[in-house]
């Protein structure tokens, strides 16, 4: 997709957004993947990389694939990108600022086989998204350059870090499925009873962290001493304690209730930690 976008000349004054999250209210965001700004219009890109035949089903609103032989049922696009378009109407007008805003389902693949379209939203092959986004950048200019830059200021000034549920949660799983223990990084071998990896010599502390962060962003978002000592394998509650501490995670609660959540400071005692 961004090598298709890449051969589209755009308006002079334009920019594409990967990964926009802003909090419009409580328990509210704005979070869209691919965002094109340009002085014409705002177009929000809903891209998915699916194969196989896909059916837009309704009531339920839903997409099914059907991929050798077998049938996957996923969240509707449509309803997806209606919710997209509705919430960044409410952050431009927010914003004080009023122009249009274009919406496209694009598919990557182009061997993706449409058997049933969506109901009203406009849908292409990555391939052939040029032909939409140029009749789009033939529309006159409705913002001033002014207005333009104040809305990409807006948009860099509210963005969050989107940190995205845990997998367990999405997709029903229990902890059992996960792996235990201190992993390596680099090198995948399970390490016990080590300050550093046998075979890459990488340290404790990195495995550790790098244990800590796949807990959130796999099982759940917190994390307690107990689970802390069955997750990494731990012989007790203080070498729990100790490591969760040390990574200066934000601590709720007290005593037997007590349990961890990431902060902006997690792993600061470990910046050079890779992130695989």
């Amino acid at each position: 997709m961004d090598n298709f976008l890449k051969q589209i000349v755009f308006p002079k004054h334009y920019t594409i957004l990967k990964d926009v999250h802003i909090p419009l209210e409580q328990n509210s965001y704005l979070q869209i993947d691919t965002l094109i700004i340009t002085r014409k219009y705002i177009c929000v890109l809903e891209i998915k990389n699916i194969k196989g035949k896909i059916h837009f089903q309704r009531n339920p609103n839903q997409l099914i694939r059907d991929l050798n032989g077998e049938t996957t049922s996923y969240k509707c696009p449509e309803q997806q990108l209606k919710r997209h378009i509705k919430k960044l109407h409410i952050f431009l007008k927010q914003s004080k600022i009023n122009m249009p805003v274009k919406g496209l389902i694009v598919f990557a693949y182009s061997k993706t086989h449409i058997i049933q379209p969506p109901q009203f939203a406009k849908i292409t092959m990555g391939c052939d998204i040029s032909e939409h986004i140029e009749e789009y950048n033939e529309l006159p200019d409705v913002i001033s350059q002014n207005t333009f830059n104040r809305l990409l200021s807006i948009i860099a000034n509210q963005s969050t870090e989107f940190v995205p549920k845990p997998l367990a949660q999405t997709y029903n799983l229990e902890l059992s499925h996960f792996r235990t223990g201190l992993i390596c990084p680099i090198c995948l071998h399970k390490i016990t009873n080590k300050k550093h990896c046998s075979f890459c010599k990488t340290s404790c502390s990195i495995m550790q962290q790098q244990a800590i962060e796949d807990w959130f962003y796999l099982c759940k978002d917190t994390i307690s001493n107990r689970e802390c000592v069955y997750f990494l394998e731990l012989k007790d509650k203080f070498a729990a304690n100790y490591i969760l501490t040390k990574l200066q995670l934000d601590k709720m609660n007290d005593h037997r209730y007590r349990h961890y959540t990431l902060s902006q400071s997690f792993g600061l005692t470990n910046k050079s930690s890779p992130i695989i």
